[in-house]
């Protein structure tokens, strides 16, 4: 397990790294029932976590269908005009993030210096790859500019 573990963090440090990011919002954009678009992140690592946090190749059966979930599906398919189901869930994982930005910091903001369990998704579409953060039982928002600042499980 802690080698998919080193796999999933140095290939997640990889694609953030290698791929420019552009957005006219650099932070997050909370989920509300008129989104606005904005252009996808960049790519990040495709494996899943299972939610007892060990590595899966399955997503959990009734992921879709959660609320914050289908809230940030339906945020996509907004951002790229497209049906929900076009809309790919490539992964999910619970996380630990390191302070209060939930890993998507914005400049000129303070956070709490503090760990937030929480939950990293990822959803595709056929033009990109949008990251979503939430704290544990919290409402996901788009991430923009995320950062390499979470540890799985």
């Amino acid at each position: 397990m802690r080698t998919d573990l080193v796999a999933l963090a140095g290939l997640s440090l990889l694609l953030l790294a290698g791929c420019g990011l552009s957005s006219d919002d650099p932070g997050t954009a909370s989920l509300s029932a008129t989104p606005s678009a904005t252009s996808p992140t960049s790519p990040a690592p495709t494996a899943s976590a299972s939610p007892s946090g060990g590595t899966d190749a399955t997503l959990p059966d009734d992921l879709r269908t959660r609320p914050a979930v289908a809230a940030a599906i339906a945020d996509t398919a907004e951002r790229q005009k497209v049906d929900p189901a076009q809309v790919v869930i490539a992964a999910w994982s619970p996380v630990t993030w390191n302070n209060g930005s939930l890993g998507c910091p914005r400049k000129g903001r303070s956070y709490t210096q503090s760990l937030v369990d929480g939950e990293l998704l990822l959803l595709r579409t056929d033009t990109g790859i949008f990251q979503y953060h939430a704290k544990a039982g919290g409402p996901f928002a788009y991430c923009a500019t995320p950062s390499a600042d979470y540890s799985v499980g």
